[in-house]
């Protein structure tokens, strides 16, 4: 496994956790969203979209311990998929460092709601 390849891992690692931060904290907050029902189908779509990405994140690292190489430039399909796969994995992580941050964020502000009633 190389210096590249590992820094990769631990970007699928990051992502994967960080993406079950967020559809837990949606679970905890997910009755506070119960009188704004737009509120509560855009939370429901972030959070399903969270269980995607979990699922495709660990798919992804079950086959990086399955091929710990990049393929060489004779196989050119497959080392494409590589280097897309790895250029995506980070934008991933942008988005869901964001949605964190927002998940996160709304979960403050209707802890803070709870303390004035």
């Amino acid at each position: 496994l190389s210096w590249k390849g590992l820094i990769f891992l631990i970007v699928y690692v990051c992502i994967g956790a960080f993406t079950v931060i967020a559809c837990c904290t949606f679970l905890n907050h997910g009755k506070d969203y119960k009188d704004d029902p737009e509120t509560f189908r855009q939370e429901l779509n972030m959070f399903m979209t969270g269980i995607v990405n979990i699922i495709i994140v660990h798919m992804v690292l079950v086959l990086n311990s399955a091929i710990v190489t990049m393929p060489k430039k004779g196989d050119e399909p497959y080392r494409s998929l590589a280097i897309v796969m790895r250029v995506l994995s980070v934008i991933v992580f942008a988005n869901t460092v964001l949605g964190l941050r927002v998940q996160i964020e709304e979960a403050e502000y209707y802890d803070s709601m709870k303390q004035f009633p």
